[in-house]
Parts: structure tokens; sequence; C-alpha cells
């Protein structure tokens, strides 16, 4: 059934788009997850930033057409509110890119980590 989604997906995604992806979807607190940020090449890419909005992010500088697609990082110790995961995209000329998706953390309840 995984297949046919990623088919899906691939199928509906614009190849020139910026992709987020987190998985899991859902995790416990304390656990690992990972990010991964596909961007197209374009020679007006600077600079490529993801992570978490209230508790971790990378970036990295681009070089263009040279610049590798795939971006990914794995964040262990999730705490109990990071935040909508992120991408953020930023070219020569300005233009920004801003793809979130949330992430659900589980056994906060009590007081949390």
């Amino acid at each position: 059934m995984r297949g046919y989604v990623l088919i899906l997906v691939l199928l509906t995604t614009p190849s020139d788009a910026v992709v987020l992806t987190v998985y899991p979807h859902v995790v416990m607190a304390g656990y690992s997850v990972r990010i991964t940020c596909r961007v197209p090449r374009h020679a007006a890419n600077r600079t490529v930033a993801w992570g978490f909005e209230n508790w971790t992010s990378t970036a990295r500088q681009l070089n263009g057409l040279d610049a590798p697609v795939t971006w990914q990082s794995t964040w262990a110790h999730v705490p109990c509110a990071p935040g909508r995961a992120f991408c953020a995209v930023e070219r020569a000329d300005g233009q920004h890119t801003y793809r979130t998706s949330s992430l659900l953390v589980a056994g906060c309840e009590g007081g949390g980590r």
C-alpha cells in the first residue's frame, strides 16, 4: 500500500516544488524523528533550512544547479512541543518558499519531559 501512496504523491507533486516529509508523523516524547526536504535544482537557490519551529533547525548554503536535491536530518529526544516541522528555501532574488507539516508528540499529558 505504501508504494501506491508514494506513486500518487510523485504523480501529483510538480517537479519544481519543494517537498517536506516528516517520519514518523506521530512520535512519543523523547524518541527520534526524521525530516527530509527535497529542493529541486535552480540556479537562483541560495539557502535551505529545515527543522522544528519551536525547537531546533539547521541550514545549508545551496550552490544553485550544483546543489544536492535531498536534505535530511534525524533528531533524537523530541520534546513535547517542538512546533511544526518546516523546510524553507531562499533564492538570490529574495523569493522564499516555506513548507510546514505537523508532528504529533504523545506521552506529554503528565507534564512531559
